[in-house]
């Protein structure tokens, strides 16, 4: 997720990092088939170092989110540690969770349901 601010600042985080690690992790170069890669041990071990660099960013993820939110105006309900445990969550639905990191930001729009469109 990104965001961007009226200052033209902007903070990035991954949700969802054990999905996102995969899809993240580079195959090596001499591999000609990607599927005969991903259901090898150094497949996962090479998650494993990805998701472990994507799990180094959440302070500096959760310090940038906090920051937007403060120069929006919003009211954050949480602490630093909550957005970094809302960043390290392993929720079902990314959606969910997006919502629930804005909430936990102070975002009135996430505060305020939006009517069924027809």
């Amino acid at each position: 997720m990104t965001g961007l601010g009226t200052d033209g600042r902007r903070w990035q985080a991954w949700l969802n990092l054990h999905v996102a690690a995969p899809f993240l992790t580079e195959e090596p170069e001499d591999v000609d088939e990607v599927i005969s890669w991903v259901d090898t041990p150094e497949f996962y071990e090479a998650v494993g170092r990805t998701r472990a660099e994507l799990d180094a960013q959440v302070p500096s993820d959760a310090a940038g989110a906090l920051a937007w939110a403060a120069a929006a105006g919003f009211a954050a309900a949480a602490s630093q540690s909550r957005i970094e445990e809302l960043l390290r969550s392993e929720e079902t639905f990314v959606e969910e969770l997006f919502d629930d990191l804005l909430d936990a930001l102070g975002s009135p729009a996430a505060a305020t349901p939006t009517a069924p469109q027809p």
